[in-house]
């Protein structure tokens, strides 16, 4: 963790020197779900809390580096009036790093890239019996995956963003109830992934 905020200060000192570079922190908030758990729905609400480094290759193109904190898993309530006592909740939280290329239209940008993240503290798992001890299929201490996104220049300071974001390889080797649904779990019939839908609201500082 100590390393990823190293690099995003290293990088955000050279907008005092560089003025090709723009930089700015990232907030918003994240729907998550666990493609896998045999729960679907962008039902697990977290945030995301961070910054990014922006540098133009062309009048229309450009490349962004980002650092947040970002909070996912995926939540499923119980509905006791409809006979439906089943509840589970996954709560895990990482420290992400996206490489995005951006194109520009007017106002947006379109855009798409990769992200690494690493996992934070222990994922919390609970059903309607109580917390769920993982002893055997730990999570994976990293994923890796893809993205596509949206961002619109409210005005000179600020933008917003919609992106959205699937993992590539497994965060946890472990039963997958979704071979059905999933396009993941059809192809290679295993684990759990991440899939996560973000809105955030970016502060642009510099010219």
């Amino acid at each position: 963790m100590r390393i990823f905020l190293f690099i995003f200060i290293l990088l955000s000192s050279l907008t005092s020197s560089a003025q090709f570079f723009k930089v700015g922190p990232i907030a918003g908030i994240c729907g998550a779900q666990v493609e896998g758990d045999g729960y679907g729905g962008y039902n697990k609400l977290g945030f995301i809390a961070g910054g990014f480094v922006n540098t133009a290759l062309s009048e229309k193109m450009a490349v962004q580096f980002e650092i947040y904190f970002i909070n996912k898993g995926s939540f499923d309530a119980a509905h006791p009036d409809k006979g439906d006592y089943e509840k589970f909740s996954l709560n895990i939280n990482y420290i992400e790093i996206p490489v995005i290329l951006k194109y520009k239209y007017h106002k947006f940008d379109f855009e798409i890239g990769l992200y690494i993240a690493k996992l934070v503290g222990t994922p919390h798992l609970e059903n309607e019996f109580g917390e769920i001890f993982v002893t055997q299929y730990p999570f994976e201490p990293y994923d890796f995956g893809g993205l596509i996104g949206l961002s619109y220049q409210i005005n000179k300071r600020f933008s917003c963003n919609l992106r959205t974001k699937n993992s590539f390889v497994p965060i946890r080797d472990f039963e997958s109830y979704d071979q059905q649904i999933g396009i993941l779990n059809k192809l290679f019939s295993r684990g759990w992934y991440n899939v996560d839908l973000n809105f955030t609201v970016r502060y642009h500082f510099g010219k």
